[in-house]
């Protein structure tokens, strides 16, 4: 017998909560104390997302690519190991708990840092938002650390408690940069913090390189910064509906016959949660 079609929601959880159905997952892989940083602080150090094996080929795949000159940006397209990343379990459940069900991915993205490598001016992530945002976040930023963060290796900077003024930062405070903090972490740990927090990061001081990857998530409705629309089919075929759905091909919007009406209650519901 055929599942019954789903009710419609007229509710919206607000921007704190977990839903039911997300729950059982936040808690099998231990992330209730990162979604409740994230609320409350705009930003939480995801850890252990990966083992010390994978980190390091992803590091060396991201150096390859930069010694090859072949771009930091559009890197689904570029090898599979960043489709393994996107897909971390972690990753996407924090992003679903952030950026809400049926979540796009936005940019997969990495930079290489040598010693000297200037500061990145504070800003907010949502970047192409007016003010005031909206009080549910609207995309989540990732930024996997294949090295140790430390404010000597050039790690991300951020101002604690800007997330709450849900606007952009004045040219006098991305001068200013005051009461910013260094992220810190190990090696395989993903910081990741909401759009509205205002962050750069640290000159680098320290020998060596500071490899990271970039992946930012986005709420269904939002428009990604990468398009990966000629790759999509071969990416859903080899990674499959978890895929499908960063991809936008489990939404009605802007599907490539148009909009694809069967799927226009899911994708309301999924926007309300």
């Amino acid at each position: 017998m055929a599942d019954p079609a789903p009710n419609a929601y007229f509710d919206t959880l607000p921007p704190d909560a977990i839903s039911d159905e997300l729950a059982p997952t936040i808690d099998e892989l231990g992330l209730r104390e990162n979604c409740r940083e994230l609320a409350m602080n705009g930003w939480t150090i995801v850890r252990d997302v990966a083992t010390e094996e994978f980190n390091d080929r992803f590091r060396q795949t991201i150096l390859d690519l930069n010694s090859q000159k072949r771009g930091s940006n559009m890197l689904l397209a570029k090898d599979p190991i960043f489709a393994e990343a996107i897909l971390s379990p972690k990753l996407l459940a924090m992003a679903e708990f952030s950026v809400g069900r049926g979540f796009l991915i936005s940019q997969v993205a990495a930079s290489v840092r040598p010693k000297g490598s200037p500061q990145l001016g504070l800003h907010a992530d949502n970047n192409w938002l007016p003010a005031p945002f909206p009080t549910h976040n609207m995309l989540l930023t990732g930024c996997w650390a294949c090295d140790e963060f430390s404010k000597e290796n050039g790690s991300t900077r951020l101002i604690p408690g800007s997330q709450t003024l849900r606007r952009h930062p004045r040219a006098d405070e991305i001068q200013a940069g005051h009461g910013a903090i260094a992220v810190e972490c190990p090696p395989g740990s993903v910081p990741m913090w909401d759009g509205n927090i205002w962050h750069g990061n640290w000159e680098r001081e320290t020998e060596g390189e500071r490899v990271v990857c970039h992946i930012t998530y986005t709420r269904l409705m939002m428009r990604p910064v990468e398009d990966y629309s000629v790759h999509a089919d071969e990416l859903i075929e080899t990674h499959g509906d978890r895929m499908a759905q960063l991809l936008g091909r489990k939404d009605f919007l802007n599907g490539p016959n148009g909009a694809e009406y069967d799927k226009l209650l899911d994708t309301f519901n999924n926007a309300k949660r």
